[in-house]
């Protein structure tokens, strides 16, 4: 009888705690801004200025590294913080590439020290956010 309450009882707190996770820290002080009342979402610098968006879809980090991915926006203007494609950005410098192709940006993480294929995220999965 005890196991048939605590098993319900394990799985709802791990829901929970799940629900409240903040997500995994950006590091340099970089983190996701969502838009209100949209579904993008950029990634920004410590005084909210974006570096990589509006259509980011996926994002990982490594060390000082943060890397993903950007599509293209068609109802957006071109601003450069919107360029599409793969970017890697060194958050310890700010040194960012973007537009890079899949190719390109593996060969690129793997020189910088990442071997095999790098664990990307959903944006929102990430912190800080804001909206």
């Amino acid at each position: 009888m005890k196991t048939r309450t605590l098993l319900p009882l394990t799985l709802r707190t791990l829901l929970f705690l799940a629900a409240c996770n903040k997500g995994d820290p950006l590091p340099g002080g970089y983190a996701i801004f969502i838009p209100a009342g949209d579904d993008s979402m950029m990634l920004v610098d410590g005084k909210r200025m974006g570096v990589a968006g509006a259509a980011l879809t996926q994002i990982g980090n490594s060390g000082a590294l943060i890397f993903g991915e950007v599509q293209a926006t068609p109802r957006r203007s071109a601003a450069d913080s919107e360029t599409p494609g793969f970017f890697i950005l060194d958050s310890a410098t700010g040194t960012i590439e973007k537009g890079l192709s899949r190719e390109d940006w593996l060969k690129k993480l793997q020189k910088a020290g990442l071997q095999g294929e790098p664990v990307l995220v959903y944006p929102g999965r990430k912190a800080p956010r804001y909206d």
